[in-house]
């Protein structure tokens, strides 16, 4: 006969599996330390470089909204990187969004428009060199970590980690709002 979790055996599974995927984060992020201090590069500065690497240069708040990092970290890393030489910053004007003229104020009709200025980052050859050296080493370095899991399960884990990040609205609300009985 099956027996079924109780709420403080589904609360302590959940809470085991959370500290175990924070513990491997964590112990992941130190053993992966060393040799990206080879280089001289943190973490952060590492996943911006390998983002701008493989994309391309990005506007500024799309490379931060995708590192999850708030404006200001974004741009102290930025001007870390290009302090050192492997990114650099520009401005630039997107075209203009077309609308009707009616919708010029008066002072502005017959000027030519103008699009948003925005901040854009990309790698330069230096940082394009460094990554070049940096990324397959580290990539060599993550796969060895890697081998103590099967193929299968490399891709389980990736599946089960964008699950995480995606989330389920109606299971959290359902479980959130839920009256805990003990």
């Amino acid at each position: 006969m099956t027996q079924y979790a109780t709420p403080r055996e589904k609360t302590q599974r959940a809470f085991r599996a959370y500290t175990d995927l924070l513990d491997t984060a964590e112990w992941m992020r130190a053993e992966m330390h060393g040799p990206l201090e080879l280089f001289d590069l943190t973490m952060s500065e590492f996943r911006l470089l390998e983002l701008l690497y493989r994309e391309g240069a990005l506007p500024v708040a799309d490379a931060g909204r995708r590192r999850r990092m708030k404006r200001q970290n974004t741009d102290e890393l930025i001007a870390r990187l290009r302090k050192r030489g492997f990114v650099r910053r520009v401005i630039v004007r997107l075209p203009p969004v077309e609308f009707a003229q009616a919708h010029l104020p008066n002072s502005k009709e017959g000027e030519p428009r103008k699009g948003r200025r925005i901040s854009v980052v990309g790698l330069t050859r230096p940082g394009k060199k460094l990554m070049g050296d940096v990324l397959p080493r580290h990539s060599k370095v993550v796969r060895a970590f890697m081998r103590a899991l099967t193929s299968r399960e490399q891709d389980s884990l990736s599946r089960i980690c964008r699950k995480l990040r995606e989330g389920d609205i109606m299971k959290f609300v359902s479980e959130i709002t839920h009256e805990d009985v003990e």
